[in-house]
């Protein structure tokens, strides 16, 4: 079983500190991403990871008997009419589908790490959801400072008791997303 410990994580790209929950893995951690509401910040958020030296499976619509042997679940989330159309799916089985994933992650204890990259456009109407639907399951926020213009994602770091990391530009959430998951 893994080690759960407390380590400090310094963001000087967003200027700030905060103490967060890792766990502590024998090699590099099984690392995947997918989306929920099928807009494409996840494939922005595999990009940027990618580049952050972070090896990753991306997959927007990965079900959840995949996610065996899964230490880290990225869940970006916002909706897009188009992805829904091109995946075939509906914002109802997208809601099952999502649901599905973190409940697997829990049974595999993995972390779940929630991303809004998509600003306030991706907030609202559709999205909300399942910007809602993670948010509230999720082990670490990391948000656009912009998408948190409202303070959302704040009060529910705060409820929830969990780490929220707040970005500047989506070029960053590789780099603070690596931080967070660092040895």
């Amino acid at each position: 079983m893994q080690t759960i410990f407390k380590k400090w994580v310094s963001l000087f790209a967003v200027g700030i500190s905060l103490s967060v929950g890792a766990t502590a893995w024998a090699a590099a951690p099984n690392v995947v991403v997918t989306s929920s509401g099928q807009a494409l910040d996840a494939f922005t958020v595999k990009t940027m990871l990618s580049r952050a030296g972070v090896e990753n499976t991306y997959d927007a619509v990965i079900e959840a008997d995949a996610l065996d042997g899964t230490d880290v679940l990225i869940v970006a989330v916002g909706a897009s009419v188009k992805g829904f159309g091109a995946a075939g799916i509906t914002a109802d089985s997208e809601k099952a589908r999502t649901q599905a994933l973190l409940d697997k992650a829990k049974e595999e204890e993995a972390q779940v790490i929630a991303v809004h990259i998509g600003g306030s456009d991706r907030r609202g109407g559709l999205s909300e959801q399942f910007v809602t639907l993670v948010s509230e399951q999720a082990d670490i926020l990391v948000v656009s400072e912009e998408g948190n213009s409202d303070d959302y994602f704040t009060r529910v770091s705060q409820e929830r008791d969990v780490p929220l990391v707040l970005i500047k530009l989506p070029a960053q959430v590789g780099g603070a997303i690596a931080e967070l998951i660092a040895d």
